[in-house]
């Protein structure tokens, strides 16, 4: 089962401007400075489109999947010690304030603790703690 990441207004809001804004600095600048205006500015509105288009999460048979762009991660179910409701606005994989937060044994608080935000986060949640047979 693969669900996309709720996407807050705000959030949402925040990529289109910056892309809109990269993409009218790529036509302002110099004629010396054009190409690589268009080829850095290309490379920065392509990976913020792919973060927005591509954050997802998916249910495999050991693990859960969570992708972002071009990063991701793999969290094992025998792995997870704690799953609960959270706002928190720590950078991770979610394009919603509205998260769920996925704490890891043997990992400290940043590598252990992911962020992610499924839409209909609740039934998301129920899910994964059905998958989850040794949580504390």
């Amino acid at each position: 089962m693969r669900t996309r990441s709720q996407v807050d207004f705000w959030i949402s809001l925040i990529i289109w401007l910056t892309v809109l804004i990269i993409a009218i600095s790529m036509l302002i600048v110099p004629k010396q400075l054009l190409i690589y205006s268009i080829v850095i500015g290309l490379i920065c509105i392509i990976f913020l489109l792919w973060i927005y288009f591509g954050t997802y999460y998916e249910f495999k048979k050991d693990y859960l999947y969570c992708k972002s762009g071009p990063f991701f991660e793999r969290i094992y179910y025998n792995k997870i010690k704690s799953i609960k409701l959270s706002n928190n606005m720590l950078a991770s994989m979610a394009l919603s304030a509205k998260r769920i937060e996925i704490k890891q044994h043997s990992k400290n608080y940043f590598t252990g603790t992911t962020l992610i935000s499924p839409k209909n986060r609740e039934i998301f949640m129920n899910e994964l703690i059905s998958r989850c047979k040794f949580l504390d």
